[in-house]
């Protein structure tokens, strides 16, 4: 129980810090491409949207109280896993966040990428299943191919890995979007480096925190 407190700390740093870095990172780098997005979208659409938080504090202080309740989930997993496999400290920790980059951005974006406003997307329940089946397999692949010496176990990782892929993502028959294909990209790439930073901070400090704390 001591053990599954120091956990909990531990976490929490990780998630709050990392959180807040995530949010700094995308104040500066995200938010203005999807401001310049929106003016894209506002005329083409006539009605009205559901409230939804001011831009400037407002929507800051929102996005950083989501990235720090879902940096500390993530934590969370971070450091059961270094827990149950017996290692910690600053550089195990930053190999793990590195796992958790490729299994909760990097896989999915090779599929779904991160879409500004004015995009079509297909159905949001179809996007949400392929998501979830390819961070499920991503895992396991990652298991099978690096944690596990057995050969055939080594190869199912690598075909469950590759599998969301060779099935494909949902897309919609005909893709269009209001933004200038050069902001996408742009977004694309400045949102896979936030998420870099992110992961590997939330890892390497959730390693330092568990030997900090004798875990």
């Amino acid at each position: 129980m001591a053990d599954f407190r120091k956990l909990v700390i531990a976490a929490l740093a990780a998630g709050i810090l990392s959180g807040l870095l995530l949010s700094v990172l995308q104040y500066y780098l995200t938010q203005p491409l999807i401001l310049a997005a929106e003016q894209f979208e506002a005329p083409a659409t006539g009605s009205e949207h559901e409230w939804q938080p001011e831009n400037g504090w407002q929507r800051f202080a929102f996005t950083m109280l989501f990235n720090g309740l879902s940096g500390f989930g993530f934590a969370l997993l971070l450091s059961a896993a270094m827990y149950w496999h017996g290692t910690g400290g600053y550089w195990r920790g930053l190999l793990w966040g590195s796992a958790g980059y490729l299994v909760f951005f990097a896989a999915p974006s090779l599929g779904l990428p991160p879409e500004l406003p004015g995009t079509d997307s297909a159905a949001l329940l179809s996007r949400q299943a392929w998501w979830l089946f390819t961070a499920a397999s991503t895992v396991a692949g990652l298991y099978g191919l690096l944690l596990s010496k057995n050969h055939g176990l080594q190869i199912a990782g690598g075909m469950l890995a590759a599998a969301p892929h060779l099935i494909g993502a949902p897309h919609p028959e005909i893709a269009q979007a209001l933004a200038p294909e050069a902001l996408q990209q742009r977004f694309v790439v400045m949102s896979a480096f936030s998420n870099a930073l992110f992961w590997l901070s939330l890892g390497a400090l959730a390693g330092f925190s568990m030997t900090k704390l004798k875990l």
